[in-house]
């Protein structure tokens, strides 16, 4: 009797000590700094927010760990408010080509930029 207790409690103890489930993605800071761009603009200008994702890509590449979904069409906006929009189309490409299911807004956001840029030129 003692020993099934013991083996229980060391089994219980094994149990609670495990690490819970490892995610998936390398979330980082990108959701403070989306919360941060929305509620408290001053503290997240579209230049830091983009040294801040691009260390958090490097960051997920260290560990292995995937980008989330959406930071790379973040970087892409957040490149067209600096106006930088050759970093803005390689973003949201790379978005397509790692999250294909963002396929269809991806070419939508790639043909408006080259329709804008093509209506702003002689």
């Amino acid at each position: 009797m003692k020993k099934i207790l013991f083996s229980s409690l060391i089994t219980i103890g094994l149990v609670g000590c495990a690490a819970g489930p490892q995610s998936l993605y390398s979330w980082g800071s990108y959701t403070q700094q989306t919360y941060l761009m929305y509620n408290q603009p001053e503290k997240a200008t579209p230049s830091a927010q983009i040294i801040k994702l691009e260390a958090e890509i490097e960051k997920a590449k260290a560990k292995n760990l995937a980008v989330p979904p959406g930071l790379y069409a973040h970087l892409g906006w957040l490149s067209l408010q600096v106006n930088n929009a050759q970093k803005a189309a390689e973003y949201f490409q790379l978005e397509r080509q790692v999250y294909p299911e963002s396929a269809v807004l991806m070419d939508r956001l790639l043909r408006k930029m080259n329709t804008n840029v093509g209506s702003t030129q002689p």
